[in-house]
């Protein structure tokens, strides 16, 4: 699990000398020579938890003078053992440089379900296609036309196979030049699993005319009882792109994920043996397509460790806590990986299903902690894991060892991780002036990664990050019981550092748990981590966040941008986009440009 940094791509970094004594903001307080400690919200007694938010220009302002008054005051000594003497410069991306252009292609198209540019692209490479069909094809011709032919629609299904396999694999070399993983399946033109959808939908219309072009033919010809039985290959060819097709239609992707996956491999060995013996020459297309296959499978093996990791059962957030030591370093915040467990609790059968989950730790974390995973027990897998997690015996005869925080017990198990996959691409988060990151539920763990990352680079005086918002929607407010350790340390290391501000608010959209009264009773909270009832209202938190970012700086070339992360369900992702597109042109300009890092598989595209 090895990874090196980027080096400069079309929006990634570069490295630039900082300036001796040159300090970014802090949270101290000023006139102060020691950071300012966490301190309890004094009405948190008697209103715990507000149901509406303040705003105004002086609450901008005054977040602008802290950070100023703190970047003046702050220690130049950063932190021990982390001396370095680059910091990170972003380059923008392309759809930031020409925002008047890519404001308009990225927006939604309701009744299409894709944006304009990738609906527009869409249009294209379907129009190219079917001009391929259809051209001397269509009825006006007939099947006695000397210049009818099905077979061309043959020819554009094979010649398509080598595409859409080097669309689907997860290691290829235009996902790389791109910065944009195989999981990524929302509206953008550059989604390479998108686009494996599409083609493959062209591709099946393509068959279909095909097979129903030359049944038309036999008929006409009177040879249908003839030719048919001796085409084998080609029906054997036809069942496997049936088999892709109809197993792959979003009910069945959805509901019955393992039937789509083993229907995919039975389909392709259907279609790479039909057609190979279908036609003359096609083998070439089919050889081609098993060949990007296979290099993507080894490559896969290179990527692939056995470890023996540390599972602890985490009842507040209805998951699986797994940690493995032995993995310092080798991702970015924001990867995933893919978990095999080795266990006879967890069957024979779980050595062959790999599950995908986000890294939620940082790479060479300081405080030593090693690659960390939540699995949600969400499914029959994720339950029977969090279900031996949580008993007392152990598994595969390790014994029980203290688990994370307290005094929790976790179990050791062998498994096999496969990656890292994925994560923001050539977006380095740490190279923004600002971070507004929002996440819902479980997905706090690429949130956390992210801050994390963030912080970690402030430490190692190689970020430009001066402005951090962790947004948090879930639906229990008890889930922050978990993670109320982990969210304070966060916020204590900024306060130590005293070089940049960060703010954790937590919305929750259920009635309070006498557990959460009891953790207010007994806990600290920090001045600047807040709970809200309800639902944020992210165009105006974004708006304003905008805000306080346009006043950090005397002049414009001192903003590097604001990036907005996000990661959970579909409608806060449409929430987000709709809240980013809320901010003005001219705003944009003046801070610098906005970059939006998704985090989200949508399974129905």
């Amino acid at each position: 699990m090895r990874w090196r940094h980027p080096s400069i791509r079309s929006h990634g970094l570069k490295l630039k000398a900082s300036k001796p004594g040159t300090n970014t903001p802090s949270t101290s307080t000023p006139g102060s020579s020691t950071p300012q400690a966490p301190n309890v919200i004094p009405e948190f007694a008697s209103r715990p938890f507000e149901s509406g938010r303040t705003s105004s220009m002086e609450s901008v302002e005054k977040v602008a003078d802290d950070v100023k008054v703190c970047a003046e005051e702050a220690p130049a000594t950063p932190v021990e053992g982390t001396v370095t003497t680059e910091t990170y410069s972003r380059v923008a991306s392309w759809g930031s440089i020409f925002y008047s252009i890519s404001q308009y292609l990225d927006r939604p198209v309701w009744w299409a379900g894709y944006s304009v540019g990738l609906s527009l692209a869409f249009a294209t490479y379907t129009g190219i296609i079917s001009f391929g069909i259809l051209y001397h094809n269509l009825p006006a011709f007939g099947p006695r036309s000397p210049n009818f032919s099905s077979s061309r629609a043959g020819w554009i299904v094979a010649g398509q196979m080598p595409f859409i396999i080097f669309l689907s694999t997860k290691n290829n070399i235009l996902g790389f030049v791109l910065g944009m993983g195989y999981e990524k399946a929302f509206n953008a033109i550059y989604q390479l699993n998108v686009w494996h959808r599409w083609v493959g939908k062209t591709m099946f219309v393509a068959l279909m005319a095909h097979v129903v072009g030359y049944l038309v033919l036999f008929t006409t010809k009177g040879e249908l009882s003839r030719e048919v039985p001796v085409l084998y290959d080609g029906w054997i060819a036809f069942a496997g792109f049936l088999c892709l097709s109809l197993f792959s239609l979003p009910a069945v992707r959805t509901s019955a994920y393992r039937l789509f996956w083993h229907a995919h491999w039975v389909g392709y060995i259907l279609m790479f043996v039909g057609v190979s013996f279908h036609a003359e020459d096609a083998w070439h297309y089919a050889v081609a397509g098993a060949g990007l296959l296979a290099i993507d499978h080894v490559l896969r093996l290179f990527k692939t460790t056995l470890v023996t990791a540390n599972i602890t059962a985490v009842p507040e957030l209805k998951c699986t806590r797994i940690e493995v030591p032995q993995l310092t370093r080798g991702w970015r915040a924001g990867q995933h990986v893919r978990l095999r467990v080795v266990s006879t609790q967890m069957g024979v059968a779980s050595l062959f299903e790999a599950h995908p989950f986000t890294i939620s730790s940082v790479a060479k974390n300081p405080r030593g902690e090693g690659l960390v995973l939540y699995a949600k027990a969400c499914g029959d897998w994720t339950n029977r894991l969090y279900e031996v997690a949580g008993s007392s015996g152990s598994a595969d005869g390790v014994e029980k060892a203290v688990g994370f925080g307290s005094a929790e017990q976790s179990t050791a198990m062998r498994m096999i991780l496969e990656g890292p996959y994925g994560g923001p691409g050539h977006d380095v988060m740490s190279t923004f002036t600002s971070a507004f990151v929002v996440v819902g539920g479980s997905g706090i763990t690429w949130g956390l990664s992210m801050v994390d990352e963030i912080i970690r680079d402030v430490e190692l005086q190689r970020a430009n990050t001066k402005l951090i918002h962790l947004v948090w929607v879930v639906q229990d407010p008890s889930s922050l019981m978990h993670l109320m350790h982990l969210l304070t340390t966060f916020l204590q290391r900024v306060s130590r550092l005293g070089r940049i501000n960060v703010t954790i608010s937590v919305y929750y959209t259920r009635a309070i748990s006498n557990r959460l009264n009891e953790l207010a009773q007994t806990t600290s909270f920090p001045s600047n981590m807040h709970l809200h009832a309800g639902r944020p209202r992210l165009e105006t938190m974004l708006n304003e966040f905008a805000d306080q970012t346009q006043a950090l700086a005397i002049s414009k070339s001192e903003l590097s941008g604001l990036v907005v992360g996000m990661c959970g369900p579909l409608g806060l992702r449409d929430s987000v986009e709709a809240a980013q597109r809320s901010i003005s042109g001219k705003k944009r300009s003046s801070i610098g440009g906005v970059e939006v890092v998704i985090e989200y598989v949508d399974l129905r595209l």
